[in-house]
């Protein structure tokens, strides 16, 4: 068991076993909602992705079937992927890029 220490007023003292038992439900709460805010981080990411191509869904333009894959691909990610594909697809290389190539338009 780790020791866990609480502010008690400014004053850093071990926790009681009532306030251990707390930290320990915020943090098992906060791991199990990793997956949640992986799952948001990748929804904000490919809705950027399908507005940056909305354009080329206009009556005007003509999509080529490539973009239209894309497009699919980017609506599909969350029934496609489950959570355990969550880092791999958040994976970005030493200069920020995402490395998973479900990222890459045609």
């Amino acid at each position: 068991m780790v020791d866990r220490y609480v502010d008690d007023n400014g004053a850093r003292r071990l926790a009681t076993a009532d306030e251990l038992a707390e930290i320990n439900a915020r943090e098992t709460a906060w791991n199990n909602e990793a997956p949640n805010r992986k799952l948001a981080e990748i929804k904000q990411i490919r809705n950027k992705k399908l507005f940056e191509t909305d354009y080329l869904a206009t009556s005007d333009n003509v999509m080529s079937d490539e973009m239209k894959n894309f497009r699919k691909s980017m609506r599909d990610i969350p029934q496609d992927y489950l959570a355990d594909k969550y880092d791999e697809l958040l994976t970005r290389d030493e200069n920020g890029n995402l490395t998973h190539s479900i990222w890459s338009k045609p």
